[in-house]
């Protein structure tokens, strides 16, 4: 995940418009390492070091659990985060000054091909789950037992 270290991840950029200031503006882009994009690039990176370990060493992880349905979600919703963030990233603009500018929020150079990369290794790990055969684990839930329909008992006396 080195293409998360560029620089270039998500870019923010605003320009002045009209005959005012004559193009003032500024740009700025920050790697994926920041604010909720980490949490993405950690998920990510988790997705990819369970990979990792079941391949290298086959038993360091423990059985019992669908670790292929782990590594699809973990990669699934990383992959979501960090498509999102980039058009997300930057300071919130006032409606006052919104027609008087031009606001651009983007990826970057790299986090288009975070973005690719991200995307493939989340199809990727969700093909491994379907071949797998692991099953999606059912959640129990705590239901009252149903109610007798018989006849009623009669008064205890």
């Amino acid at each position: 995940m080195l293409l998360t270290l560029f620089p270039g991840y998500a870019k923010f950029s605003v320009e002045t418009k009209g005959d005012g200031l004559g193009g003032f503006g500024g740009s700025e882009s920050i790697n994926a390492w920041h604010e909720w994009a980490l949490l993405g690039v950690l998920l990510v990176v988790a997705a990819f070091v369970i990979v990792v370990l079941r391949v290298v060493t086959g038993t360091a992880l423990p059985p019992g659990v669908p670790w292929n349905l782990v590594t699809a979600a973990a990669a699934g919703l990383g992959t979501i985060i960090l498509l999102i963030y980039p058009f997300t990233f930057g300071p919130d603009v006032p409606s006052v000054v919104q027609d008087s500018i031009d606001v651009s929020r983007s990826p970057g150079w790299s986090g288009w091909l975070l973005l690719v990369a991200a995307i493939v290794f989340t199809v990727f790990s969700f093909l491994a789950f379907k071949e797998s055969g692991e099953k999606i684990p059912e959640v129990k839930r705590n239901d009252p037992p149903p109610a007798p329909s018989g006849p009623p008992a009669p008064p205890a006396g």
